[in-house]
């Protein structure tokens, strides 16, 4: 007679707040790490990261990161390591380059580079805006080139742009760096064309350089002697933030180093906000300025028109929220925006969602979306987090113990919503940058950048380009099969999911609470035929299904990967309550759980022991 097995065939989540053994069975709980649920509710090993670049020893890691997909449809990444500014240019002007160059270098070794963009009407473009913990705003355009040939003064690029199509100034300071010398040139003319004329001396550039744009410096802005911190752009007026102070000056909405207004104020021009704390970073709410200060401070701010007389003018509202204690953000590097709202870490700590500031004015708090997890959060350390938003996610990294978390959100074709904690990832990065189509983390142990969950790696790399395995762990919540009191027992247990060849997977059994009354180990061998099915390179269609890319890219395991059945032959023994942990830790190698389970029943033996 063939047994019934009480299958569970799906893995909704991750979850640590509630206890273990009353958690629903379809979770992962604390232990598990370095596995993703995808949008088909397996439950899978990571994939590993590439480098975007050369390796690096330099234990200088890059502070902050930004890819800026700019008005001329160029996307650009940079990365601030140590006291440079560095671009990664993978092509210029149809040339093959694929280096991450030094921009500019002498900025501050500890102060966190923070970046905006602001349209420059003069120029026709937008311009990258950034502050670096001085009383100096940085500007550059962006513009990139690759040296076709010269002569004594003139430059002609590659390709058939011109200067001025690659974002080089026609207006504004018409000098340029050699990116591989560092030596500065001025030039005069030419930038409607492939030639720039009116250079005084072009010795040292040949044939392959890469030339950008010098980065401007306005000095004493907003003010001389005053640090900026925090610089954020709304409707063209740029607004900049210091820990030295409560004040955020808001400059004009045609010249970034102009802060004068009138009051009342003319529309475009300057104003000034005083804070009751320090402004720690900014966002966008139904086309008005939010700004979070201090540990429990939100503002609004938003233009109001008035008329004085016969004259039109404006002033600035600003209001105050009281969010409740510790409910501000920690900083501009956790503050994401998603289409109509925010969602943010707080210094509670917790990551929150503002959808609009009335809640907060009707007595609302801003909504937790890391209660699930809430023990995670607490026992972390969040100095110098970063997140940001990729695909369908929002993405958090606690650099000092090398974790990232994703909050999974995931819309049926009925829309309705589900959120959900993937298992924390062990990866040592600290910015975040989607660049390509794809996620990047900026190490924080080196100055390196990793494409992460690359659908090619099965593997992590170092500085010396060894393959380091990924440590995963499936750690399900205890399941006591609809009974917390009488015993259980069984003889077989199923396993179904998908591995790789030569990939051994230990599947331990917890009966009761941590194996009080024993575990028992198996292994799950991915080069045992009898329990191998067709491989996933044969029916990788039906793997995929149309218009739904999980997780890591279109096909997340490798094409040799089969599908496997096996079930487990055990002797049997009574118990309460079951865990299985599932494991993995070598090279190149993966996994996927689909279903498991026990041909479990109510054992015929009371439970006796516990009776008193």
């Amino acid at each position: 007679m063939a047994k019934k097995y009480q299958v569970i065939d799906e893995t909704l989540a991750y979850a640590t707040a509630e206890d273990i053994t009353n958690t629903d069975p379809r979770f992962l709980v604390a232990g598990s790490r370095n596995v993703l649920i995808d949008r088909q509710k397996k439950a899978r090993s990571r994939n590993g990261f590439s480098r975007l670049g050369a390796s690096s020893v330099a234990q200088t890691p890059p502070r902050n990161a930004v890819t800026w997909n700019t008005s001329t449809g160029t996307e650009l990444i940079l990365r601030g390591p140590d006291t440079k500014l560095q671009v990664y240019l993978a092509t210029v002007d149809g040339v093959a380059k694929n280096t991450w160059y030094d921009l500019a270098s002498g900025f501050g070794a500890t102060p966190i580079p923070r970046f905006t963009t602001w349209y420059d009407d003069a120029e026709g473009i937008d311009v990258l805006l950034f502050v670096w913990g001085d009383d100096n705003i940085y500007e550059w355009s962006g513009a990139v080139a690759v040296v076709a040939s010269v002569t004594g003064t003139t430059i002609t690029k590659e390709g058939t742009d011109t200067f001025a199509q690659n974002r080089f100034y026609t207006a504004g300071n018409k000098t340029l760096v050699n990116l591989r010398t560092g030596t500065e040139y001025t030039y005069t003319g030419g930038e409607s064309t492939t030639t720039l004329t009116g250079i005084a001396d072009t010795t040292g550039i040949i044939a392959g350089d890469v030339l950008a744009q010098k980065i401007v410096t306005t000095a004493n802005t907003p003010i001389a002697d005053r640090n900026n911190h925090t610089i954020f752009t709304f409707e063209n007026q740029v607004a900049v933030g210091s820990d030295d102070d409560e004040e955020v000056p808001i400059s004009a909405n045609d010249d970034y180093s102009d802060y004068t207004f009138s009051a009342p104020r003319v529309p475009g021009e300057g104003a000034l906000f005083t804070l009751d704390d320090t402004a720690k970073g900014f966002g966008i709410l139904a086309e008005k300025l939010v700004i979070f200060a201090g540990k429990s401070s939100i503002y609004e701010a938003s233009p109001l028109e008035i008329t004085v007389g016969s004259t039109l003018t404006e002033t600035f509202q600003v209001k105050k929220y009281q969010a409740g204690d510790n409910q501000s953000a920690q900083s501009q590097e956790v503050i994401v925006q998603v289409g109509q709202s925010i969602i943010y870490l707080s210094h509670e700590p917790a990551v929150r969602e503002l959808v609009s500031l009335e809640q907060i004015a009707g007595g609302s708090k801003p909504r937790t979306l890391s209660n699930p997890i809430k023990p995670d959060f607490d026992a972390e350390d969040w100095t110098n987090a970063c997140a940001a938003w990729y695909k369908n996610g929002y993405y958090l990294t606690a650099p000092t113990n090398g974790r990232l978390y994703i909050l999974e959100y995931v819309e049926d074709a009925d829309g309705k919503l589900r959120r959900f904690w993937q298992t924390p990832q062990t990866i040592f990065v600290r910015a975040l940058t989607p660049y390509d189509g794809k996620l990047y983390g900026h190490s924080s142990a080196v100055i390196e950048t990793y494409y992460l969950f690359d659908p090619d790696m099965f593997s992590d790399i170092n500085s010396d380009d060894e393959k380091m395995a990924i440590h995963c762990v499936w750690k399900y919540a205890y399941r006591n099969y609809g009974d917390r009191v009488n015993m259980k027992t069984f003889d077989e247990y199923f396993v179904e999911g998908e591995i790789s060849p030569s990939t051994d997977t230990l599947l331990t059994l917890n009966y009761d609470f941590g194996g009080f009354t024993q575990q028992i180990e198996k292994n799950i061998e991915g080069d045992d035929g009898d329990i191998l099915l067709e491989t996933l390179v044969n029916t990788s269609l039906g793997q995929q299904p149309l218009g739904q890319s999980p997780l890591g890219g279109s096909i997340i395991a490798p094409d040799n990967t089969a599908k496997f059945r096996v079930i487990f032959e055990i002797a049997k023994e009574d118990f309460t309550e079951m865990q299985d942990v599932y494991e993995t830790n070598a090279v190149d190698k993966y996994f996927a759980i689909i279903a498991r389970g026990a041909n479990a029943q109510i054992s015929r033996r009371q439970n006796n022991v516990i009776k008193k």
